[in-house]
């Protein structure tokens, strides 16, 4: 079991099944994409997959998307770069999951250390993050233009 895997006890009645994204799995990411103030326009999903940057998401039962998670490596680093998941199946651990499941496959990739961005007032990603162990480097005046409280923390974890 790797490091990232040993660091998380999920419940047993959560369980997820994972696969990678793919182009035809689009409308169902923007779906739940456009549930969200700051939004990815469909061109920056196009780009992920040309560029072949991995998404993982995340399934019920019943195949029902309950979220996603972008990530990528370079270096010695892991950067988390997207966590979604779908307003009417937050609060039930989907998006601590997704975060472990990134940080199994960055810490087997030999990385070091994981990077991320978060917005200052989204408080219950902050708390996700700082949870697994995330610390916050420093606060980044203005990094989503797109939003009025656009200030951000950057976070690091070394694995």
């Amino acid at each position: 079991m790797t490091r990232a895997a040993a660091m998380h006890q999920l419940s047993t009645s959560r369980r997820c099944t994972y696969r990678y994204a793919t182009k035809e799995d689009l409308p169902s990411l923007m779906a739940i994409n456009d549930q969200f103030d700051i939004k990815w326009t469909e061109d920056k999903f196009i780009e992920i997959f040309h560029n072949n940057i991995p998404i993982i998401m995340a399934f019920d039962d019943s195949q029902l998307l309950l979220g996603y998670v972008v990530y990528f490596c370079v270096l010695d680093e892991g950067r988390i770069i997207n966590l979604t998941v779908d307003k009417k199946q937050q609060g039930k651990s989907y998006g601590k999951q997704l975060v472990y499941r990134a940080l199994d496959e960055i810490y087997d990739m030999n990385m070091h250390y994981v990077l991320l961005d978060v917005k200052t007032d989204n408080y219950t990603a902050i708390n996700l993050y700082t949870t697994i162990g995330f610390q916050i480097l420093c606060r980044r005046l203005n990094y989503y233009p797109e939003s009025p409280s656009g200030d951000a923390y950057f976070m690091q974890l070394a694995l």
